[in-house]
């Protein structure tokens, strides 16, 4: 399976659980200039801004070492602009940013809200 196809099936499985947890699907794979976010949902009245990464073993406590700064940055901008596009102010609008860990055979899933 290729990189992307798994990470589209990730993102798919992750998805499904946050919808389980409660969570409603706003878009995903949001795309503009500063970059991507995989998810975004919300919670209440609450943005969820979701990243999803699949990782080859179950070391989940590195995934957050590896998303680095300027990643976290980019998700951050990228946030801001799909509020801006939807005529929301980011100042008034209640985000968060999670991160979502999947083991790359899928038998095990970590969510980590507000993540950074």
């Amino acid at each position: 399976m290729s990189k992307q196809e798994d990470g589209g099936l990730g993102e798919a499985l992750a998805l499904e659980y946050l919808e389980g947890q409660g969570l409603h699907l706003v878009t995903k794979n949001f795309r503009c200039e500063m970059g991507e976010i995989d998810l975004i949902l919300k919670e209440g009245k609450t943005f969820v801004f979701v990243e999803v990464k699949v990782r080859a073993d179950e070391t989940f406590a590195s995934v957050l070492e590896q998303i680095k700064p300027q990643q976290c940055q980019r998700i951050r901008r990228c946030a801001q602009f799909f509020l801006i596009t939807e005529g929301l102010n980011e100042h008034y609008t209640s985000m968060r940013f999670d991160v979502v860990a999947l083991v790359s055979d899928y038998n095990s899933m970590q969510w980590l809200p507000d993540a950074f």
